[in-house]
């Protein structure tokens, strides 16, 4: 059964969006309060902060189905792996650290090997061209 414009989404896809999104956003949080609880606030600590809070909201935006939210989950992915590097450098680990890392890198091949970015696009083409339609008779 081929999706149409409007729901341009399978319904395979549309699961792997919001579950792949709602743990990517129980991952960083995850990060982020252990980060919070457990690490000395340093210069080299504090700018890791931003990065999970940056996570959170890329993971929330997949699990929404917005047609920004691969970028910017490539984006949180670039941030994660010099988040990783920076633990690695100062002889520290966190494991929770390395699975968000590695979550990222999954799942961004996950939604590229299931034609995601180009599925939302068109779906976010169809809700513009209604949108415009219906702009002048309401």
């Amino acid at each position: 059964m081929p999706p149409n414009a409007y729901n341009a989404l399978t319904h395979r896809q549309k699961n792997l969006c919001e579950y792949g999104g709602l743990f990517g956003v129980l991952l960083s949080l995850t990060c982020l309060i252990q980060h919070i609880a457990v690490v000395i606030p340093g210069k080299v600590t504090n700018p890791m902060i931003p990065g999970f809070l940056f996570a959170i909201i890329s993971f929330a935006l997949l699990g929404f189905q917005k047609s920004y939210a691969v970028i910017l989950l490539i984006i949180s992915g670039a941030y994660s792996a010099f988040t990783e590097y920076q633990w690695m450098n100062h002889y520290s680990f966190s494991l929770v650290v390395l699975l968000l890392f590695m979550y990222h890198v999954i799942i961004i091949v996950i939604v590229y090997t299931e034609q995601i970015p180009e599925r939302l696009k068109q779906k976010r083409m169809a809700e513009k061209a209604e949108e415009d339609e219906w702009r002048g008779k309401i």
